[in-house]
């Protein structure tokens, strides 16, 4: 079967425009959860519509191996993936569970392993009966499932797209010299650092190292209502006991969060773009990252190690994080989801027709 040139060609141009605006986007800047996806759809554009060129001068080799990369892929990421994630995320949940304390936000993991094991006994018994009908009950338990399916691939879209933003920024090198290093608080234990903390400061003072000790280093962090002291003033003095120069050492002490951290610390530098280094926990880089983005700071962000039983959840925090500072754009999101899944449901349950 041969298909127009027009349309493999249209394919074809539309998949390198998305394609040069991911790569553009990874070179230029790195902080934007949809560099992942133009990458991906342009080369999956670009392959197809490169096939289907090839298919219509008599050379269907390309085609087929895109269309059986894509098949395999969609089959073994419901047949393996999704199994594996399911149990991946009961393992750690458990794990975290048994020996960290035992919060809300520790217990995500094994929320979202239990949430996902029932979700598809949950969209069976959503779905309407195989037997069209034409009556209000009927259609609207067709626009119900069909909400809720799209809602759910729509947070998993989103989900896949920021873990892989994630990971393709965590992989960007320092590109320019900073005039300092932001340590972003996490909270004391006792008035103390904990280990957590703890290993943000080391990632900093790492980074102070590898430029000669030039940078200033901004411990970031206020006084919670359970704390004896600022987190920024206990972060400088275990900066000061690693070595740290005092005069290298400039505490932020009224903050509290980390947006807060972020706006507070820029007022120390001696220009609002000044380049500097984030450093956090690696679960935090991307979110904290796309703060740095969204308050036109000229800033790269590096992560300390984080146990991998901590991480699902930690990450699934900082992924409803994104979403709490998008609030908008997920509510709108999901009104256009909603309207989409009635008025599919108004135009083709009566082309169906009843009985079908």
């Amino acid at each position: 079967m041969t298909i127009e040139p027009a349309i493999g060609i249209g394919i074809s141009v539309f998949g390198a425009i998305l394609l040069i605006a991911g790569i553009v986007g990874l070179i230029r800047d790195g902080r934007r959860i949809a560099t992942p996806v133009y990458l991906v759809m342009g080369l999956g554009l670009v392959s197809i519509g490169a096939g289907l060129l090839l298919n219509n001068l008599g050379h269907p080799a390309l085609l087929t191996i895109v269309l059986v990369v894509m098949g395999s892929i969609l089959v073994l990421g419901n047949i393996v993936g999704y199994p594996a994630l399911v149990i991946f995320l009961l393992y750690s949940g458990i794990t975290i569970w048994r020996k960290e304390t035992r919060t809300l936000g520790n217990a995500l993991a094994l929320l979202a392993g239990i949430a996902l094991f029932f979700l598809p006994a949950t969209l069976r018994w959503l779905a309407p009966p195989e037997t069209v009908s034409l009556d209000a009950e009927y259609k609207a338990r067709y626009a119900l499932h069909l909400a809720v399916v799209l809602i759910v691939s729509y947070f998993g879209f989103t989900f896949a797209a920021f873990i892989a933003a994630s990971l393709l920024y965590r992989w960007r090198p320092i590109r320019n010299a900073p005039e300092a290093i932001i340590v972003l608080g996490s909270g004391l234990i006792s008035g103390k650092v904990p280990p957590l903390l703890a290993a943000r400061l080391d990632r900093g003072i790492a980074v102070h190292r590898d430029f000669n000790d030039a940078p200033v280093i901004i411990p970031s962090g206020g006084q919670g209502s359970d704390e004896p002291r600022p987190e920024g003033m206990a972060m400088r003095e275990y900066l000061l006991d690693n070595g740290i120069s005092r005069d290298k050492v400039v505490a932020e002490t009224e903050s509290r969060n980390t947006e807060e951290n972020l706006r507070f610390s820029r007022k120390l530098l001696s220009s609002p773009t000044a380049p500097v280094v984030v450093a956090t926990s690696s679960y935090h880089i991307f979110r904290a990252a796309l703060l740095t983005r969204a308050l036109e700071m000229r800033a790269h962000v590096v992560g300390a190690p984080t146990k991998w039983y901590y991480f699902p959840s930690a990450l699934l925090r900082e992924f409803i994080g994104v979403i709490r500072d998008r609030l908008w754009f997920t509510v709108l999101a999901i009104i256009v989801l909603i309207i989409l899944a009635i008025s599919f449901t108004a135009i083709i349950i009566p082309a169906m027709g009843p009985g079908v």
